[in-house]
């Protein structure tokens, strides 16, 4: 194991995570052929099957899953020593970073980072993934994601985090709707229709609004749920449908459309964004540069607005 293919480690790695040489092929940007090559090779490397045809897909085996371990770490240190020993110049430098981010949140700090990037680094390419909430660790370990950006009420203590930004939860409506003008009561709150963007999973504002009206013995009336949060005040004209958004995002949307922000009549937490990585990216000079370009287009957001 001497002359040890580092590309082939990182390879074992997204095939354990998928189980699947198609799937695997796709996340490696290799073909299929290539993808089955490398597990033959990782096989006869290892002297073990390591993954298993059954009924429901490929399995792990035993022993895949002690060295799946032990590459994780060995990968990390690897990738810690080269961060420490390659230095990084982004005028020059062609590297390509993942971020994953809710549409919310990359509608505000994309702009901005965009500019930067462009300024100091032309060559720089930036991926924006939509977040995979049950993976987001896995990805971060592996170093298949860079940087997570995110509000999560009870981060993870195992991962580095910086704060980004501040917001807080309103409601929105028509300006035209036909019950609700200037203010909304609890009952409006709680009877009428209501529009959500679900994307791949209930969000985390999402999950704050529910909690407080189930403090209550209630439940909304979930009347929509969309893909896209830009489709939900196109919705709202014309009929009584209402929202919960972050307050920036509810600005952003009345500068376009017909629409009146309102409090919203419960107690919700305030939103808090920060951007998370793994220890192993922690001093990488890449990857110091990227959280700082990221923390500069977070400073130049217009400040909270408390309520």
């Amino acid at each position: 194991m001497d002359n040890v293919d580092i590309r082939l480690l990182r390879a074992f790695l997204v095939l354990m995570a998928e189980k699947n040489v198609s799937t695997a092929a796709e996340h490696l940007g290799i073909s299929q052929p290539a993808a089955s090559h490398a597990l033959a090779r990782l096989r006869a490397l290892f002297d073990d099957p390591l993954l298993l045809r059954s009924r429901a897909g490929m399995v792990a085996s035993t022993r895949a899953v002690e060295f799946e371990h032990g590459v994780r770490e060995l990968l990390a240190t690897y990738d810690g020593l080269l961060g420490l020993a390659r230095p990084f110049d982004p005028a020059v430098s062609s590297q390509t970073f993942v971020i994953s981010a809710p549409e919310y949140a990359e509608r505000l700090l994309l702009p901005g980072l965009a500019q930067r990037a462009r300024r100091d680094a032309p060559n720089v390419r930036i991926q924006v993934q939509t977040p995979d909430r049950d993976r987001a660790f896995e990805l971060l370990e592996s170093g298949r994601l860079d940087l997570r950006i995110a509000w999560l009420p009870q981060p993870p203590q195992s991962l580095r985090s910086t704060p980004l930004f501040q917001d807080r939860i309103v409601c929105i409506a028509a300006s035209g709707h036909p019950t609700v003008r200037g203010s909304i009561s609890l009952e409006q709150f709680l009877s009428l229709p209501h529009a959500r963007p679900l994307g791949t999973g209930r969000t985390t504002t999402g999950r704050m609004v529910d909690e407080a009206v189930e403090q209550l013995g209630r439940q909304l009336n979930l009347a929509f749920l969309v893909q896209n949060f830009l489709t939900i005040p196109l919705m709202m004209e014309g009929t009584d449908l209402i929202a919960t958004v972050p307050l920036r995002l509810a600005t952003f949307l009345r500068k376009q459309h017909p629409l009146q922000i309102l409090e919203a009549p419960l107690r919700l937490p305030r939103v808090r964004y920060a951007a998370y990585w793994h220890e192993r990216s922690q001093k990488d000079p890449g990857h110091r540069w990227l959280r700082a370009l990221l923390q500069e287009s977070a400073r130049a957001l217009p400040p909270y607005v408390a309520r």
